[in-house]
């Protein structure tokens, strides 16, 4: 063994001894909205997460902006929970580990279950919701199409699998029962509805009656319109 192989060999004895360092900064100063942090600029990117505990409660926010020496944070609950000199913990970019126990449940903005039917299943894979779109040339065609069951939409507008469409039209004209037929199809084994800015007691109405017994293979994502535009903002992703 010569002397380099000795040395990485230290160095990996060394690395796996060290305790884990926690990078962490303090709160300089809280708005209505808002709440800067001192010493995490150095080491927090755009898009990254932080945490804080307050009366053993853990609460979340994105970073928004990066300065010089400070770094604003924006919470995803609906109130700015924070104090001056609290700790405040880098939790790096934000991921979800979608697992098939999801379906028939109802989660949050940021994959937390709000069903009250126990915790969710974690999937092996963490993904990042702001993951890089594959490319253009990498994406396959649109060849295979999907018989949705609702014989207006097969005749007039046809869709094929890996297609994007998108429904626009007024409150009260149909579009969560057409939601609500198209998550019965047979053409699909797993249905993920994001409602975003609903009334509290509409989700409840979608879910028992425009979902009805399609249910159990629906994931659905809600953020209602009492909750912050952060929570609103992540839920499409």
């Amino acid at each position: 063994m010569n002397a380099l192989q000795r040395l990485a060999g230290i160095v990996r004895e060394t690395t796996r001894a060290a305790p884990l360092t926690e990078v962490s900064g303090v709160v300089t100063e809280v708005t209505p909205t808002a709440y800067r942090v001192g010493g995490l600029s150095p080491f927090v990117q755009l898009g990254e997460t932080v945490s804080f505990s307050v009366d053993g409660l853990a609460q979340t926010g994105e970073v928004v902006r990066v300065d010089r020496g400070q770094a604003t944070v924006k919470p995803f609950g609906s109130r700015v929970d924070a104090k001056l000199g609290l700790a405040v913990r880098r939790g790096g970019a934000f991921t979800v580990s979608p697992h098939a126990g999801w379906k028939g449940r109802v989660v949050n903005a940021l994959g937390e279950p709000v069903d009250d039917a126990g915790p969710l299943p974690i999937g092996s894979v963490p993904v990042p919701v702001d993951a890089e779109p594959p490319a253009a040339l990498r994406r396959a065609r649109v060849t295979s199409p999907i018989r949705t069951g609702v014989k207006v939409i097969d005749i007039f507008c046809p869709l094929c699998a890996g297609q994007r469409i998108g429904i626009f039209a007024g409150s009260g004209v149909g579009k969560s029962t057409i939601l609500g037929m198209l998550a019965g199809s047979a053409g699909f084994d797993t249905v993920v509805i994001a409602l975003v800015g609903e009334r509290g007691r509409e989700v409840r109405e979608f879910i028992e009656e425009s979902l009805g017994d399609n249910r159990h293979r629906a994931i659905t994502v809600v953020a209602t319109g009492d909750e912050s535009p952060m929570m609103r903002r992540m839920a499409p992703k």
